[in-house]
């Protein structure tokens, strides 16, 4: 066995593993005591597989998707997180890097919850993530020490973290500025956990947003023309359609275009908007009457 090779080797294991009789024709003629059945022949192909060795650990895929739908890939497939509250401890380790300790994930994740009762329930599920994880691929995703819980950088990729790595670099970029500020508005593929309301994804939200928003008017500030210089501000209001300040902008950039009416129906929809969401507009209808009279915005 020491000096076969692969293929030699999972052929000679074949050979000797199965040696249970086959099943009985009708046809086939009874054997007779003590005459030994011939050994059972698997499929070729069949067999081989289960001898062929498991990728090892180390050379496992994995990706923590938090911007748009929560994943979990291990080599490009979906791990099934059973439990609501491990995924949101997923996505909440996500947005804290260093980590977050025991009350930081149950005041979290159950919130108005007496938290003395908490501690054995926030075990159970990180238990049963970490087991689901290793069984999976072989690792611990999941480090803990000091009472703190922390996502292993040395065997994740998160999107999340790569979007904060190239708001840092557009942040202090001194050459190419225009690419670092791309990079983040392409790192960018949906909110933070979308579609869930759990109460402590606002204030990340927005920071996240102001990211976005901050590469989309730098480029703006600095487009080769006008009309480039709107369809970035516009794809800016698509990340924030609440946002007056990038509303003023846009309508400052429609009149400058010489497009008076859109500029118009752009500050009604906003007002419209801001309605149907219960916010009151009249600070906001300030600021778009501003903007349609061709004010300067500060940022």
């Amino acid at each position: 066995m020491c000096v076969l090779d692969s293929v030699a080797a999972v052929d000679l294991l074949i050979v000797i593993a199965h040696v249970d009789p086959p099943p009985l024709e009708p046809s086939s003629p009874i054997p007779s005591p003590g005459h030994a059945a011939p050994p059972r022949q698997l499929p070729r192909q069949t067999a081989r597989q289960q001898f062929l060795p498991r990728p090892a650990a180390a050379d496992r895929r994995l990706e923590l998707r938090v911007l748009g739908e929560p994943a979990l890939l291990i080599d490009g497939e979906p791990l099934n997180v059973r439990r609501g509250a491990a995924v949101q401890v997923l996505v909440l380790l996500a947005t804290h890097p260093d980590g977050a300790d025991t009350r930081q994930l149950t005041d979290a994740i159950w919130p108005g919850l007496p938290r003395r009762s908490l501690s054995g329930r926030l075990y159970t599920t990180l238990s049963e993530l970490r087991g689901s994880i290793r069984a999976a691929c072989g690792l611990n995703l999941i480090d803990h020490a000091d009472d703190r819980y922390r996502l292993n950088p040395s065997h994740l990729d998160v999107d999340l973290w790569r979007l904060y790595a190239a708001a840092q670099h557009a942040a202090t970029a001194v050459t190419d500025t225009t690419s670092a500020r791309q990079a983040v508005i392409d790192t960018y593929t949906g909110d933070l956990a979308a579609g869930r309301t759990w109460p402590w994804l606002d204030p990340i939200r927005e920071t996240i947003r102001r990211h976005i928003i901050d590469a989309y008017v730098a480029l703006a500030a600095t487009a080769s023309g006008p009309r480039h210089a709107l369809d970035l501000l516009q794809g800016a209001i698509r990340i924030d359609p609440y946002n007056a300040e990038l509303h003023t902008r846009t309508m400052n950039a429609l009149t400058a275009l010489g497009e008076h009416d859109a500029a118009a129906q752009l500050h009604e929809g906003y007002i419209r908007r801001l309605i149907e969401a219960g916010l009151d507009p009249v600070d906001d209808a300030r600021a778009g009457d501003a903007g349609l009279n061709g004010a300067a915005v500060t940022s």
